[in-house]
């Protein structure tokens, strides 16, 4: 059975685990509304979790015939392909005493929220970035994204040049050209998304304004959903890494790429929510996607040790169902 985040945490009577899920979707728009497949367990007792599917890559075609004439055979094509569930997470070592001392300030809790924003950052960046070869015979730990899935499909769109809408100026002269080209990927590909990053979306809102359009806005978590033609304005934000006590914020969907045709450049993303023909997540039989793990601070033991992690990854049945417009300069 297939069901979105907030339809598991519906079933559940934990409270905290209501919470923490609560922050998850709080975090991430794209978890509203994907839907995970929970049939994914671990074979024999083996050591991976892998979830076989096929993915639909041509139609079938169909044609005229004369009378006494015949059909050339064709037959849909579907690739088998396998995912194995990636397994994400964070941990925070404290003092009992430094709990006890916390006073109003629930430390563990300001702790338990940050990590979750940080699972959910990197659930998000690997969801457009993950590992090209993870599905293949290696160690990695990732799930591949969808800048690899999308590689080479029918629905990899305006990878040989540039729209231009670095500057008012060029965003009026391309306007007509861009929102031509966004449509063409929200309709061939029946997108519920788009996933971009802060600086498309606030460019697709210019082209908006100068072609007339609306953007329409609702409030849901105190946060505003934009949408144009129908289709929602995902924006995936930042995913940091931290080195040598240094934080490096890093837009999910990338900003400033150097290609053949030019720099400055960033891509679009579109996607269909459907476990059964297009683009959906995968979990454990019978799990929550989400585990938390909390610590007894009257149990013995000085250090006490909380960790949140989310067992999942994401998948794409049919090509036809997800889509990328590449290389829109905004810098």
């Amino acid at each position: 059975m297939s069901m979105t985040l907030d339809e598991i945490r519906k079933g559940m009577s934990d409270k905290v685990f209501d919470k923490i899920v609560d922050i998850f979707l709080r975090e991430s728009d794209v978890l509203h509304l994907l839907k995970f497949d929970d049939c994914v367990a671990s074979v024999g007792g083996g050591s991976t979790m892998k979830y076989k599917y096929l993915r639909k890559v041509l139609p079938a075609t169909a044609q005229f015939r004369k009378l006494g004439g015949s059909y050339t055979s064709s037959a849909a094509t579907k690739q088998e392909y396998e995912a194995a569930l990636a397994i994400m997470g964070g941990a925070v070592d404290m003092d009992r005493v430094l709990n006890k001392a916390s006073g109003k300030f629930d430390n563990l809790a300001y702790q338990i929220e940050e990590h979750i924003k940080a699972v959910v950052s990197l659930f998000h960046y690997t969801l457009i970035n993950g590992d090209a070869v993870a599905t293949s015979a290696t160690d990695s730990p990732e799930f591949e994204g969808l800048d690899s899935m999308l590689a080479g499909t029918t629905t990899e769109y305006n990878t040989d040049k540039v729209i231009d809408l670095s500057d008012i100026t060029k965003l009026k002269a391309n306007a007509d050209e861009f929102y031509e080209a966004l449509s063409l990927l929200t309709k061939s590909t029946k997108a519920d998304a788009l996933l971009l990053n802060t600086d498309m979306i606030t460019k697709i809102q210019t082209v908006a304004r100068v072609l007339g359009y609306k953007t329409e806005s609702e409030e849901a978590f105190g946060k505003k959903i934009t949408s144009i033609d129908g289709v929602r304005f995902m924006d995936l934000q930042n995913h940091y890494t931290v080195t040598g006590g240094v934080a490096t914020a890093n837009p999910v969907v990338k900003k400033n790429i150097t290609r053949d045709v030019g720099t400055g450049l960033t891509d679009i993303y579109a996607v269909k929510f459907d476990v059964n023909d297009g683009f959906h997540g995968i979990s454990l039989q019978g799990g929550s996607v989400i585990d938390k793990y909390l610590p007894d601070f009257n149990a013995p033991g000085v250090m006490k040790n909380a960790e949140v992690e989310m067992i999942a990854a994401t998948v794409l049945k049919n090509t036809q169902h997800a889509g990328v417009l590449r290389n829109i300069k905004i810098a």
